[in-house]
């Protein structure tokens, strides 16, 4: 598929690129190291490890005219865990995508998240870490949320935001702002992916499409701004997702919320109550029935900025539930530096009380921005 892609953007560009237009490079992004002291009552349970991260982006585009561009894009990660048993080597993600931007809207086509997550203004983060989808776990153990090597289990679902198919290869396209609102929609081919909840040893999941909608409006109060969000998604034809989002922005300070409904409608691909195999455990997919709410506040002062975030997750058919907090300070030492102070709890409940699980973490670390 990623050849497929870059060779389709190639032949794309051959017969205008006799035209009058520029061409534009840029590659940015953030790299650092983080260490986290932590206690957790599960067994796999890392008092302390180090996180080496680099996650950048990359442009090319070509510019026909003010109003028209057209580019391959790619997001990169590189991550070492220390002690990570799933990935030793550590781990490499190349996510490409070609993108079209002109007076009619954005199009998207590859490896990206869906237009429902793009357009969703929910709680969020000032961090890697992320209060939806949080890497949290890379420090504090989740015996709800397991994305490893060779099982993925996901008990509750992992954030407000509509993101079931992850970033498998989808087309999108996201209508341009008219009177502050952008309307945007997704289709994917095949949903499982390792970067969705889908896990990749489901056999019902294999061959199914999945289509997501949603929408953003932007209210200009005086001095401050006030989004809204809806989206929709439905995905193996019985699988329904519904979320909102609201954001206050006032100077320097902001404060955000996010909520998600997620329910099975229909007979088919009923949640699995029973081991299927030896990755996939009873209610592995349980996330499909579950609700999912979260809240954020955040302030800046010149070069420091705060933000306190919250996020709460509940299966309907078990006692699955998380309770997640993520306090983030971060520092611009200039324009290349970042220092890092975060704290974070978690308080987890599983299928049974023997699965419970909660525990603390702070970790710390430097950025160099490029």
């Amino acid at each position: 598929m990623k050849k497929l892609i870059i060779l389709i953007f190639l032949l794309s560009i051959c017969p205008i690129i006799v035209y009058a237009g520029t061409w534009k490079f840029d590659a940015s992004g953030l790299a650092g190291g983080y260490y986290g002291v932590s206690e957790t009552k599960e067994e796999n349970k890392y008092p302390n490890r180090w996180v080496l991260r680099a996650d950048t982006s990359l442009k090319a585009d070509y510019e026909f005219n003010q109003n028209h561009s057209l580019g391959l894009h790619a997001s990169t990660t590189i991550m070492f865990r220390q002690d990570d048993k799933n990935r030793r080597g550590g781990e490499y993600r190349f996510y490409p995508y070609i993108i079209d931007k002109n007076n009619l809207g954005e199009f998207y086509l590859g490896y990206t998240y869906n237009a429902a997550y793009m357009l969703h203004k929910g709680a969020q983060d000032i961090t890697f870490l992320k209060i939806d989808d949080s890497n949290a776990t890379y420090f504090l153990s989740n015996p709800n949320w397991n994305n490893g090597y060779k099982s993925t289990f996901y008990a509750t679902p992992k954030s407000t935001s509509i993101m079931n198919d992850g970033r498998a290869a989808k087309f999108t396209y996201i209508l341009p702002y008219k009177d502050s609102l952008k309307i945007g929609f997704s289709y994917t081919p095949q949903n499982e992916h390792r970067r969705g909840m889908v896990s990749r040893y489901v056999d019902y999941e294999t061959n199914e499409d999945g289509y997501s909608f949603g929408l953003q409006k932007k209210w200009q109060l005086c001095h401050s701004k006030f989004y809204t969000s809806l989206g929709y998604g439905i995905f193996n034809e019985t699988d329904k997702e519904l979320s909102i989002g609201l954001t206050f922005e006032y100077n320097n300070f902001n404060i955000a919320t996010g909520y998600k409904k997620a329910y099975v409608d229909g007979n088919k691909n009923s949640i699995s109550n029973s081991r299927i195999n030896e990755y996939l455990p009873a209610y592995f997919d349980n996330y499909r029935e579950s609700t999912a709410w979260n809240i954020s506040i955040g302030y800046k002062w010149d070069n420091y900025k705060t933000n306190i975030a919250y996020l709460n997750t509940k299966a309907e058919n078990t006692r699955h539930q998380d309770n997640l907090i993520l306090w983030s300070n971060v520092y611009s030492y200039n324009k290349y530096l970042d220092i890092f102070l975060s704290a974070t709890y978690l308080n987890t409940h599983g299928l049974v009380s023997d699965n419970d699980n909660r525990g603390y973490g702070v970790i710390s670390g430097i950025g160099i921005k490029y």
